[in-house]
């Protein structure tokens, strides 16, 4: 216990005692965890909006004009099999001509010749589906159902939209796992930094008899420490870099609709936090390595 208390004591001194390679690294592990984790943040909010958009897209279904529409309606437990639909939804054709009516406002009158015994609409069905990957199978599926009489989807726009999601899943991936090798690059040098600076004070230590890990240690719980620090700042501002571009992008980007920051404030404390340290341990555990051999 009372060794555990000196590994804690000298870490925090040597924070202290280095006060200018302490600064250093903190401040490059908070520009690496900002600007990895603000690419990664955007990436996932694009990729949900996308998501978003595909399966917004709608499958509009025409209904056999000579069945009822009680008869028409009844076919929604048929569609609801369907394991790929999201939402159904059953517009009935005399409700579909008044809302059109409405839509019309004053040129309404163009459909006077209309009513319910002619109605030129049909029933329809209207549905969103879960995985855009598999709409072609979804339609075909819907299409086998007896008493439908026409399909209409945008397939074109959800292929794009598929097309688009993959690449930039892709390009995000390719770009937070460069970051992440250039963050652990620098990081790792500027810990050999300081630990260039003490190669003495380890000299002597390895010349007195201590062991690796006694002298390991207080470097150690210093990375750790310094790794903490560096994800709680980088956290706080994360936090107020992402409720900028939350701002921004809602009045620039049409349909694009970040997360409020809220939602994912504890996940990203965590994630930073932990990064922070790993890459703390890490650098300070390779970085002194080479000192070791004395």
């Amino acid at each position: 216990m009372r060794r555990f208390g000196y590994y804690w004591k000298e870490g925090l001194r040597n924070i202290f005692k280095h006060g200018f390679m302490s600064v250093a690294a903190v401040l490059i592990m908070i520009a690496c965890l900002l600007l990895t984790g603000t690419v990664t943040l955007i990436a996932y909010n694009i990729d949900l909006s996308i998501t978003e958009l595909q399966q917004s897209n709608e499958i509009v279904v025409w209904i056999d004009e000579e069945l009822t529409t009680r008869e028409a309606r009844a076919l929604g437990s048929q569609f609801n099999r369907i394991s790929n639909i999201a939402t159904i939804e059953f517009v009935d054709r005399d409700e579909a001509l008044e809302n059109y009516r409405m839509q019309l406002g004053e040129d309404a009158s163009i459909l006077d010749a209309f009513d319910s015994d002619n109605n030129p609409l049909r029933n329809s069905f209207v549905f969103t589906i879960e995985d855009p990957m598999l709409v072609e199978r979804t339609i075909d599926e819907i299409e086998a159902v007896d008493g439908t009489d026409g399909v209409r989807a945008d397939e074109a726009v959800i292929s794009r939209l598929i097309q688009v999601q993959q690449v930039f899943n892709i390009v995000s991936l390719a770009m937070v796992v460069g970051l992440a090798v250039i963050s652990i690059f620098i990081i790792s040098n500027t810990v050999k930094l300081a630990m260039f600076a003490r190669r003495e004070e380890i000299s002597i230590q390895k010349m007195v008899g201590a062991t690796n890990w006694f002298i390991r240690w207080p470097f150690v719980i210093e990375g750790m420490v310094l790794g903490l620090l560096a994800g709680v700042l980088a956290f706080l501002a994360e936090w107020g870099l992402y409720t900028e571009l939350y701002h921004i992008a809602g009045g620039v980007i049409p349909y694009f609709q970040m997360l409020a920051f809220d939602s994912i404030r504890w996940l990203v404390l965590g994630i930073y936090c932990g990064a922070g340290v790993l890459f703390g341990i890490g650098g300070s555990v390779t970085s002194i390595r080479k000192f070791m051999n004395v």
